[in-house]
C-alpha cells in the first residue's frame, strides 16, 4: 500500500488524490483529530544511533516533553547530560559546556528537517508537509506506519527516509527511524507517555 502521503510537523504538502485510499484518508483524519486535542505530553525515550561505517551503536536515554505551539524538548540523561529544545524556527542545544541556538532558516541538515517534521507530526498535519516530500502509509503489525522521503533527488538532501510508527488504536507516536545520507541511522522509541488535553 505505497501511497504518496506525508505526516509530520511544519511541511506544506497537497497530496494527489488518485494515490490516496480510504484507509489513508481515515488515518490522516484520525491523526489530525486526536493531535488537535493534545496540549502537552511527556514521557521517556531511548535513542539508538547506528554508525554503520564503524559498526557502532550509541544508546542514549532520557525524557521528552511537547507543548503545543511552544516546543518539543529532549532531556538526555545517558550517556551524557544535555537538552535539545525544538521551537518553530530554531533548535537550542544545551550542554554542560555551552548553549547553542541554530535557526532553521537556510539550514540543510537532518536535525533541522527532523525538527520541522516532528513539529508537523505533533500537530497532526502530516498531509501538509509540502512538495518536497513523498509519503507512504501502511497499516501493519507495528501499527500505522508512514515513510517520508525527499521528493527531490538532490545531493544536499540530509536524509534518505524518516519512518514513523503510531499505535494502532491511540495514534500515539511510538517510534521514529531516521536514515541519513551519511549512513547514520537513528531510532527513537517512546514510552511511558502522559497526555494532557
Amino acid at each position: 500500500m505505497k501511497k504518496a502521503l506525508f505526516l509530520l510537523p511544519v511541511l506544506l504538502f497537497v497530496l494527489p488524490t488518485d494515490k490516496t485510499t480510504a484507509q489513508d484518508k481515515d488515518f490522516y483524519r484520525q491523526l489530525a483529530k486526536i493531535s488537535s486535542g493534545i496540549e502537552t505530553l511527556s514521557g521517556s525515550f531511548t535513542q539508538i544511533k547506528e554508525i554503520r561505517s564503524l559498526d557502532v551503536k550509541i544508546v542514549s536515554t532520557g525524557t521528552f516533553s511537547y507543548s503545543r505551539n511552544r516546543d518539543i524538548r529532549f532531556d538526555y540523561v545517558t550517556p551524557r547530560k544535555m537538552s535539545i529544545i525544538v521551537r518553530e524556527k530554531e533548535v537550542e542545544i544545551i550542554t554542560e559546556e555551552k548553549t547553542t541556538v541554530y535557526a532553521f532558516k537556510g539550514q540543510k541538515n537532518a536535525m533541522a528537517e527532523m525538527a520541522q517534521i516532528m513539529n508537523t507530526c505533533m500537530k497532526g498535519f502530516l498531509q501538509e508537509l509540502g512538495n518536497n516530500y513523498e509519503l507512504s502509509y501502511v497499516l501493519n503489525d507495528q501499527g500505522h506506519c508512514v515513510s517520508i522521503r525527499n521528493a527531490n533527488k538532490e545531493s544536499e538532501n540530509s536524509f534518505v527516509t524518516i519512518d514513523l510508527c503510531f499505535d494502532k488504536s491511540k495514534y500515539a507516536l511510538k517510534e521514529v527511524v531516521v536514515q541519513e545520507k551519511s549512513g547514520y541511522m537513528t531510532t527513537y522509541v517512546f514510552s511511558n507517555v502522559n497526555i494532557e488535553k
